[in-house]
């Protein structure tokens, strides 16, 4: 090895000596404009005492750098491929791109090597249409990449760099692809998938934290599809940024400021469409870890119709879009108003039909009263005439007993009587108080309402009247008469909407 280290170097001795060579015959060769000329001194201030050891030879600054960039140019004539990742991205005013590109680690790791990396803005362009033919978006720091470049040698400063000159764009989606399945990978091996997604969500989300960036057509949609749906949703929002490098800090931001209201149903966490490396920000694992904490259910629509994010995967939920999301809490909703409708039409039709069954007993009641008072005096009659004629029979002595017995008989049949009304006349008055309990009357001073056509006809749907028609509302306190100006089969008009 070292045998070999002295020949390179004499190499390069001998062809540091042919251009010196050439800058004696020729002042406008390559060699002369690299080289150093040294001068004599005339009056050295030490005397050296010669000796016979041989001269050691010595490069110049100048020349050394002149024979790392011919070596350079010759062991590299073309452009060539290098895989890494982005690092210290810079973008100058003048347009120019300035990174390094470093040998990827583990978190936590410094890398063992790095270069200095330079795309002209005369070649950003060309890169930027690369990128975008496959929806990649924006080189951003951490961006694992294949590049294609020219090696150089800047001798003025004795640096080495890579000039970009081209991009593999399926390297970054496959190694973005990689990267986001791994950390998925993970956080499902430590259950950090599951947990917001084992968190009940309210049967009326209607206290919605909105998490996107403020004015965006995302917000437009999302909110746009809530008003359209005339139920009573109440939304803060919170502002934050949703693609390039500081997004994720934004969005874990955004989280953990909604996280402090005690007031919110669920989260949602969306943005518009874009490109997949402008939807990076949602495979960060700090960001899925935050949603994964979060105390009420996380509900994500990214705007991406294929790929899936990470967080996606922890959220509560997805969609691909915030008008589907959107319209998910509306169905949600409505799903419950329709639940209550349909309860309130059971109990006014199971009280119709027991003021009619109670109406039919009290009527029952009142023919057993009067029959019960007649079969008494018809038995009381005729017990009289029995023993009327057994008297006879049994002479004067018995007639006298049973006279008396016969008064004492007729004086108790009005109390007899009496008593029979009595207890009718109670069970009258419970069947009276249960039927008021079932009175349309009360269930209207209970907050209930009654629509009726002009006609008198039940209103129970919104096919039940017409434009223009009047309608006559009873409630516990009175009646109020309206005109029917507008009929939308799909809003809520007893919902107050707020955004």
């Amino acid at each position: 090895m070292e045998g070999r280290k002295e020949q390179t170097f004499e190499r390069n001795v001998n062809l540091l000596g042919s251009c010196d060579s050439a800058a004696m015959t020729s002042e406008t060769t390559q060699c002369q404009e690299r080289a150093v000329t040294s001068r004599v001194v005339d009056s050295p201030l030490f005397e050296i005492e010669s000796n016979d050891e041989p001269e050691v030879q010595s490069l110049s600054v100048a020349q050394l750098n002149a024979l790392l960039s011919h070596a350079l140019d010759t062991l590299f004539p073309e452009n060539i491929w290098v895989d890494g990742e982005i690092s210290g991205m810079n973008r100058a005013k003048s347009g120019h791109v300035y990174f390094d590109l470093i040998e990827p680690t583990e978190p936590g790791v410094s890398s063992p090597a790095k270069i200095s990396c330079v795309l002209w803005n005369g070649m950003r362009t060309r890169i930027n249409e690369q990128l975008s033919s496959y929806n990649v978006g924006k080189l951003v720091d951490g961006m694992a990449i294949r590049i294609r470049a020219k090696v150089d040698f800047y001798e003025v400063r004795g640096q080495l760099q890579l000039q970009m000159t081209g991009v593999d764009p399926r390297y970054i989606l496959a190694a973005m692809a990689a990267e986001r399945d791994l950390l998925i990978e993970r956080l499902m091996l430590e259950g950090v998938a599951e947990r917001n997604r084992q968190l009940e969500q309210p049967i009326v989300p209607q206290r919605i934290g909105l998490i996107t960036s403020k004015g965006s057509a995302a917000e437009a949609d999302f909110i746009d599809e809530l008003n359209a749906s005339g139920l009573g949703f109440t939304v803060v929002s919170c502002d934050s940024l949703v693609q390039g490098e500081r997004a994720p800090d934004h969005l874990v931001a955004a989280l953990r400021t909604l996280y402090l209201r005690d007031d919110l149903d669920v989260i949602v966490l969306t943005r518009g469409g874009g490109s997949r490396g402008d939807l990076s920000a949602f495979d960060n694992e700090t960001l899925a870890r935050t949603i994964a904490q979060a105390p009420v259910p996380v509900i994500v629509g990214v705007g991406h119709e294929i790929d899936r994010s990470v967080a996606d995967v922890v959220a509560h939920s997805s969609f691909k879009t915030p008008t589907a999301v959107a319209a998910a809490l509306v169905a949600s909703v409505r799903q419950y108003v329709d639940y209550v409708e349909d309860r309130w039409h059971a109990v006014a039709h199971h009280a119709t039909e027991q003021a009619a069954a109670q109406e039919a007993r009290i009527i029952e009641l009142a023919q057993r009263t009067g029959r019960a008072g007649r079969d008494g005096l018809e038995l009381a009659e005729e017990r009289l005439n029995n023993r009327s004629s057994r008297a006879a029979l049994a002479g004067r002595r018995s007639l006298t007993r049973h006279a008396e017995r016969l008064d004492t008989t007729v004086a108790a049949l009005p109390k007899l009587a009496d008593r029979i009304i009595r207890t009718a006349a109670v069970e009258l008055g419970h069947t009276e108080a249960r039927v008021k309990a079932s009175d349309p009357a009360v269930l209207l001073a209970r907050g209930w309402s009654i629509t009726r056509t002009s006609q008198g006809d039940v209103v129970r749907t919104v096919k039940d009247v017409r434009s223009g028609d009047t309608l006559v509302t009873e409630v516990a306190n009175g009646t109020i008469i309206s005109n029917v100006s507008v009929i939308d089969p799909h809003a809520d008009p007893t919902k107050e909407t707020q955004s």
